[in-house]
């Protein structure tokens, strides 16, 4: 085996990692928001004092911090899209409680 499976357990450091890039539709958006990119991508290369893991292993683990990075992105995507339309609905014409006795 070319790698410690302590890495893929449950609890393991990769374990969201290689879910995201199994089964990417099981990791709810807490979980995804919890995961951390670097740390992930930092036990794939091998910072940990570990054996090195295999091509295909760490091609697939890459693969899921790929899906956790994009589904991050799409995260902040949508929450400033959703900023973005209720400052414009503050701040639209007309929206005011200026009279125009005052100005």
């Amino acid at each position: 085996m070319f790698y410690a499976e302590a890495i893929l357990s449950k609890k393991g450091p990769l374990a969201k990692v290689w879910l995201a890039a199994h089964l990417e539709r099981k990791l709810t958006k807490p979980q995804l928001l919890q995961a951390s990119i670097p740390s992930s991508v930092g036990a794939i290369i091998g910072h940990d004092t570990g054996p090195p893991l295999a091509l295909r292993l760490s091609g697939q683990l890459l693969l899921g911090v790929a899906r956790i990075y994009a589904r991050k992105a799409r995260y902040l995507l949508e929450d400033c899209s959703e900023a973005l339309v209720r400052i414009k609905l503050a701040f639209r014409p007309g929206a005011a409680d200026i009279t125009s006795d005052a100005v």
